[in-house]
């Protein structure tokens, strides 16, 4: 398997990163703070250590240029620059964690960017629908390596849209399905960020600053 990989040590846009490594394939894991969805998200799922991610996508090459593949509403899946990644959004805090697959999970990298390229335009999956044509983020990272090999990196989990310790949904959540006129998929099978970043096939390396 070939990985295109460059000492990154100029300022970028959106990230700076110093003297690490990265890698097509590699994950980025992004925490995002005042933002109503992302700590939604976050309310419902579990963290990882001092980090709550709510979005995730996949960093690749593309016309000799640093991308990520992602999966966003508003927009859907679509190849977006490294740095517009990285940046939050005005009045919002963001934090990118790059994770990367262990040596014994390996995929093909080829297939893994084939299968990406052929979503690019489907719409973002509102209602968390997992067998449709539209993707969330996680969705789409775990179908990604999927059709690139690897199926035992990442479990399916079973979906809870209520804070830990509480009986009812999370108020947001009402919200949100109410405005998409569809079901809580409450007990459903899916996946989220911090599920993906809890595995025991990742490694979470560095942050990136900017």
């Amino acid at each position: 398997m070939k990985y295109l990989a460059i000492l990154i040590t100029v300022s970028l846009w959106g990230c700076h990163l110093t003297k690490h490594e990265i890698k097509e394939g590699d994950l980025l894991f992004k925490e995002t703070k005042r933002n109503v969805l992302s700590d939604a998200i976050s309310n419902v799922t579990d963290t990882t250590g001092t980090y709550r991610f709510s979005h995730i996508g996949v960093l690749i090459k593309d016309k000799y240029q640093w991308q990520v593949i992602e999966s966003t509403p508003g927009k859907g899946v679509r190849i977006c620059p490294l740095e517009a990644f990285c940046l939050p959004a005005k009045g919002e805090e963001a934090k990118v964690v790059v994770g990367r697959l262990k040596e014994q999970f390996p995929f093909d990298l080829e297939k893994l960017k084939e299968y990406a390229y052929k979503q690019i335009d489907k719409p973002y999956d509102y209602p968390f629908v997992w067998n449709d044509s539209a993707f969330y983020c996680s969705e789409l990272v775990y179908k990604m390596f999927v059709n690139a090999g690897q199926t035992e990196a990442f479990a399916l989990n079973v979906m809870t849209f209520k804070q830990a310790g509480e009986e009812q949904f999370d108020p947001t959540w009402i919200h949100y399905f109410q405005q998409h006129q569809a079901p809580i998929p409450e007990g459903k099978m899916g996946i989220n960020p911090n599920a993906m970043a809890k595995s025991q096939a990742v490694e979470l390396l560095f942050e990136l600053e900017h």
